[in-house]
């Protein structure tokens, strides 16, 4: 069985993985991409393969994405991902 641990926000994320958390909005912008790609996927009833080729790329990437694991995921290439799919991605700025 593999340990985990649980994030209850962002903040907590970014402890766990040891990052200083001036990377928070950064990692927001990552797990938000994640969130709605899984949600669209899921709604549209998509295998990871049929997702996989709508978006550009292989199967396994999606499969990680799926599972939560961004690791090895560029925040460019989400972006890509989500829009492959038909998400429209905008950044917004407050101050």
């Amino acid at each position: 069985m593999k340990n985990f641990k649980e994030a209850k926000n962002i903040q907590e994320l970014c402890k766990i993985l040891g990052l200083p958390a001036s990377e928070g909005p950064r990692v927001r912008m990552r797990v938000d991409l994640a969130i709605a790609i899984r949600h669209l996927i899921e709604r549209k009833k998509m295998t990871h393969q049929q997702a996989a080729e709508k978006s550009g790329v292989g199967r396994t990437v999606i499969t990680a994405i799926m599972n939560g694991n961004l690791q090895k995921i560029t925040t460019d290439r989400l972006i890509d991902i989500a829009q492959g799919l038909g998400l429209k991605v905008q950044l917004k700025i407050a101050s």
